[in-house]
């Protein structure tokens, strides 16, 4: 991917400073403007109607999906087994587990209230506090991959997509899978983790479908009108001067496609295999133009 990313930054610039030379500054300009015009239609398109496109097309059918994934997910009971195998004592019961997690504030200490009011020994607390942060660093979020994926592995898992391994996010997107009414459950996630992404994809998908049309009626008019066959300006300073452009309009078309991939990332998390951070910055070009609008 990376390899790729830099070869279409060289491509890219090849063909529009190629193109700037042989068509020449003013031939190139209006070309430019007719680009311009074309990026401004179909990034308002997108922009007005990637939600509502989305919401028509995929948001029920996310729903459903996601309500059929966490259908029989008890979370709280899951945790319960995975805290007992490391010395959870037998009298937090499922509810008293359910209460801690459910209650507002930081849910370790809340954990820590809650084991010192059953009367456990302070080591024991304290062991087991250890090893509930563990839990929530460290083995969590693969549990929740697990439990939402058609693998083992957790790599089919819609959480990849928009969950990210942070505690306070873990713990939210647990609270929503507690309540017995699932199908709220999956409305609340659907909203916080796929819609985002959902939403940058709809809107990625209609700003190229319409630049194409756009593009396409735009050329149509420019050559029925006969603009460009006017412009009959031949000379090496021309020439050049549509070099420079095809240059600036190389950068800009850079930025523009920098621009629409850091959005990806940052709405899917990071958590896309084929396109993130670590792949991007393995590039030698790509990256400084990305970099820009994702820090």
């Amino acid at each position: 991917m990376a390899i790729l990313l830099d070869s279409a930054v060289v491509i890219l610039f090849l063909i529009t400073c190629i193109t700037g030379y042989v068509m020449g500054f003013f031939k190139y300009a209006a070309f430019m403007l007719k680009s311009v015009a074309t990026l401004v239609i179909a990034g308002a398109v997108a922009f007005t109607l990637a939600g509502p496109v989305y919401k028509a097309v995929a948001k029920d059918k996310a729903v459903s999906t996601i309500e059929s994934k966490i259908e029989k997910i008890d979370i709280i009971s899951i945790m319960e087994q995975d805290l007992r195998k490391k010395g959870l004592p037998l009298k937090v019961t499922n509810d008293d587990l359910r209460q801690t997690v459910l209650q507002d504030g930081d849910v370790v200490e809340n954990m820590r209230k809650m084991l010192n009011n059953k009367g456990i020994n302070t080591a024991v607390v304290n062991k087991n506090i250890n090893d509930f942060e563990d839990y929530l660093d460290n083995e969590l979020f693969g549990k929740i991959l697990k439990l939402t994926s058609d693998s083992q592995n957790g790599k089919n898992s819609f959480m990849n997509i928009g969950l990210e391994n942070e505690r306070k996010e873990l713990v939210k997107f647990v609270k929503m899978l507690i309540p017995k009414d699932k199908h709220s459950a999956a409305v609340q996630i659907e909203e916080n983790y796929v819609q985002p992404f959902g939403k940058m994809t709809a809107g990625a998908i209609l700003f190229v479908v319409t630049a194409i049309i756009v593009s396409a009626a735009l050329t149509i008019i420019v050559k029925v009108a006969g603009l460009l066959s006017k412009i009959k300006v031949v000379s090496a300073a021309n020439s050049f001067g549509g070099l420079a452009l095809g240059v600036f309009k190389g950068v800009a078309y850079m930025l523009l496609i920098a621009y629409v991939l850091s959005l990806i990332v940052e709405s899917s998390k990071n958590q896309l295999g084929k396109l993130n951070t670590t792949i991007i910055d393995n590039t030698y070009l790509f990256k400084y133009f990305f970099r820009i609008f994702y820090k």
